[in-house]
């Protein structure tokens, strides 16, 4: 299965500024499913990104998000 999430660009910027964005999504999305958050409170989290991004040093992902995901 693949989803597709069309995201405002600073917003994106935030997730991508994640060590695993993806797996960060899928995270939330399964806990949502399961009773774990609400929309709101999905919404707080994802404005709030920063307060939980970690800086990885890699200067490329945005250019070569291929690569890193490749290594997961």
């Amino acid at each position: 299965m693949q989803i597709t999430l069309d995201l405002p660009d600073q917003l994106a910027e935030k997730l991508a500024a994640l060590p695993d964005p993806r797996r960060f999504v899928i995270d939330l999305l399964a806990e949502s499913l399961t009773g774990g958050l609400s929309q709101d409170e999905w919404w707080v989290l994802l404005e709030d990104i920063e307060g939980v991004a970690v800086d990885t040093g890699v200067t490329d992902l945005a250019e070569r998000h291929d690569h890193y995901l490749g290594a997961i």
